[in-house]
């Protein structure tokens, strides 16, 4: 379909983005719709994911497994749409699959699910218009116009599917938020979500050194806790422990971190107090890297034998509790995923119609919906997705 066609086409729906949300929205129903994509590629941040093999959902998908203001808001999508259904369309398209640690779910090639994607879209009367920029939306004689870089494009329903400000390299662009702002929608505010932590000054010198190291270990942030590797950066922490924490952190609130979760530091001590070691002696016998171990204790460092009851009990907190206040994120530009968002309770929650804009649908991460690290996120695109689908197919 050439530019000049969108002008005598009135679409029964159009997508504002062609990534995770809008393409399997699009291809959920069977009726003339097109995507307007700025980037020349569609679902670029799905090609990438799971470093290239797609983490597509998690078996053990659940509404705790997401923060929202409004907790409850996305139980209906995740029951109406499951992990299995996914699955259901893989193995329909003959594409193989296989189930990691802790439920992760991964396709053998993230292209090819975003060739599924895309074809699916297409077998059911859609129009991808990728390069096409949407720059303005209005709303005139019961129809959504939308001034594109290809010129004026109608339709009588429209959804926002354009995801959050992260990675703006791979499409996030805050157009779908600058939208609903101007339809009067309000919104929790956004922030780098799934991200690395970054040290505050005094520590970033002391830990510069081991970037590029990493080490099992457990991150706490408030009530929550989580177990994995722990990476260390030119200016801070990530990895997946570290990922799953800063969805929960929030700016001054202090992180603590346990290098040896398996063991009390305080007992090693005790056990290694009379051979003659150091601190850091005793913490590489039993596993901890040399560099990290002395990092993690810096000044503490000292002959086990002479160390008084005081240092013994802060080398043992620097180890299994070691606490710092991050000074940041490092940032939306390699955050996985923007947390907040369009507030819910504006949008219906069994089809994803803002309740103030009859016609206005919004899906996927614009919403005030973030899951957890490990497939959560990609599972609410297809959810959301399929919800106002299963909606928009009745709106004949």
């Amino acid at each position: 379909m050439e530019a000049n066609e969108f002008k005598n086409t009135i679409f029964h729906t159009a997508i504002i983005g062609a990534g995770a949300s809008g393409l399997f929205c699009a291809g959920s129903f069977n009726a003339r719709k097109i995507l307007l994509e700025a980037k020349a590629k569609p679902a670029l941040k799905v090609s990438v994911s799971g470093g290239g093999k797609c983490n597509f959902s998690n078996k053990f998908v659940s509404s705790a497994d997401y923060l929202s203001q409004n907790k409850h808001f996305c139980k209906n999508a995740l029951a109406a749409f499951k992990s299995a259904d996914f699955i259901s369309l893989l193995e329909q398209e003959h594409l193989p699959w296989e189930e990691r640690q802790n439920g992760q779910l991964f396709a053998k090639n993230a292209r090819d699910v975003v060739r599924f994607l895309v074809q699916r879209a297409q077998r059911n009367n859609s129009h991808i218009a990728l390069g096409v920029r949407a720059l303005g939306v209005k709303k005139e004689n019961g129809l959504f116009v939308i001034d594109s870089s290809s010129g004026p494009v109608r339709a009588q329903y429209l959804v926002l599917a354009s995801g959050g400000l992260s990675y703006p390299a791979l499409g996030g662009n805050g157009f779908g938020l600058k939208i609903a702002r101007q339809f009067g929608l309000s919104e929790i505010e956004e922030r780098p979500a799934l991200v690395g932590l970054t040290l505050p000054k005094e520590l970033r010198a002391r830990f510069q050194p081991l970037a590029g190291n990493s080490l099992p270990a457990r991150v706490c942030c408030g009530k929550k806790s989580f177990e994995g590797p722990v990476l260390f950066t030119h200016d801070g922490i990530s990895g997946p422990a570290v990922l799953q924490a800063s969805l929960f952190w929030t700016a001054g609130e202090t992180v603590l971190i346990d290098f040896l979760p398996a063991k009390k530091a305080s007992e090693i001590f005790a056990a290694y107090k009379h051979t003659g070691k150091t601190f850091c002696g005793a913490l590489v016998k039993e596993g901890l890297p040399p560099k990290i171990a002395k990092a993690v204790l810096g000044e503490l460092e000292r002959d086990l034998a002479n160390a008084s009851r005081a240092q013994l009990e802060a080398s043992s907190l620097a180890v299994n509790r070691f606490a710092f206040i991050p000074s940041g994120t490092a940032g939306l530009t390699k955050a996985e995923v923007t947390a907040g968002g369009v507030e819910t309770r504006q949008i219906n929650p069994t089809t994803f119609e803002c309740r103030q804009i009859e016609g206005l649908f919004i899906i996927g991460e614009l919403l005030d919906v973030t899951g957890r690290l490990g497939g959560f996120n990609l599972q609410w695109a297809w959810s959301s997705g399929f919800a106002a689908a299963k909606a928009l197919e009745k709106r004949f």
